[in-house]
C-alpha cells in the first residue's frame, strides 16, 4: 500500500492517493509511514523536475493533491497530543514558494498539542522576527526547497542575534535544500531530515519527551 500510495502521488493521482490513504488508516498503518511515503514521492517529483521530466504545471498540481490528502489525515490523526502547548512560528524563507513539507509540520504540530503560527511562504525576515516577538514563541521553524534560498537561514538568525530574541527562541531548519552542514552554516539548533523527525526535536525543546 505504501508503494502504491507513493505511485499515486508521483503520478498526480489525487482520486488514487486518497483512496490508499483511507485503506493505509483503516489498516493501521503507522501515521509515521504516511507522511515519510509523502515526503519520498515529493522527492522524487522534485528529481522529475530538475531533469525536466516534469515541469510548474505538475508541480503544482503534485502539491494539490499532497494538500488534499493532508486534509484527509488532519481530520482523523491525532499524534500524541499531550497539552501544555508551546508556540512555533513556522515560515517558508524569502524567494521560496514551496510549503508542502511546511504544512506537514504544521498539521502534526497542530495535531500534537503544539501553538502553530504558519505565516506561509516568501516570508522575509522583519515579518518572522516581528512573528517571534508578538507571539512570544519558543520555537521557530524555517523551511527552504531551493538552494538558492538556505542563505536566508543565516539573515533571520543574524536579526534575531541583533534584536536580542536570539536567546528566547529555538531554530529549527528543514527542505530539500538542508543538511547538516547548512545547519552548522546557519548556526541554528537543529534541522529535521522530516516532518516526523522535525516533531520530535520540537517535542523534546518542549520538555514534552517523543511518543
Amino acid at each position: 500500500m505504501i508503494e502504491r500510495f507513493e505511485n499515486s502521488i508521483v503520478n498526480l493521482d489525487s482520486e488514487g492517493a486518497l483512496k490508499t490513504c483511507e485503506e493505509m488508516l483503516k489498516s493501521g498503518v503507522p501515521v509515521d509511514d504516511i507522511f515519510n511515503a509523502i515526503g519520498k514521492a515529493m522527492d522524487i517529483i522534485g528529481e522529475k523536475y530538475e531533469s525536466n521530466e516534469y515541469f510548474l504545471s505538475e508541480l503544482i498540481m503534485a502539491g494539490e493533491v499532497v494538500k488534499e490528502v493532508l486534509n484527509r489525515l488532519e481530520r482523523t490523526v491525532t499524534v500524541g497530543g499531550r497539552g501544555g502547548a508551546a508556540t512555533v512560528v513556522l515560515a517558508t524563507v524569502r524567494g521560496d514558494l514551496h510549503d508542502i513539507g511546511k504544512n506537514i509540520v504544521a498539521m502534526l504540530l497542530r495535531s500534537s498539542g503544539f501553538n502553530v503560527v504558519d505565516l506561509g511562504v516568501d516570508v522575509e525576515a522583519k515579518r518572522i522576527l516581528d512573528a517571534v516577538r508578538e507571539n512570544n514563541a519558543e520555537i521557530l521553524g524555517l523551511s527552504a526547497l531551493l538552494s538558492t534560498t538556505v542563505h536566508e537561514f543565516s539573515t533571520v538568525v543574524d536579526e534575531l542575534n541583533r534584536t536580542g530574541l536570539r536567546g528566547k527562541v529555538k531554530v529549527i531548519v528543514g527542505g530539500a535544500a538542508v543538511n547538516e552542514e547548512v545547519a552548522r552554516k546557519s548556526n541554528v539548533d537543529a534541522w529535521g531530515r522530516t516532518a516526523v523527525e522535525g516533531l520530535k526535536i520540537c517535542k523534546q525543546w518542549a520538555g514534552r519527551g517523543v511518543d
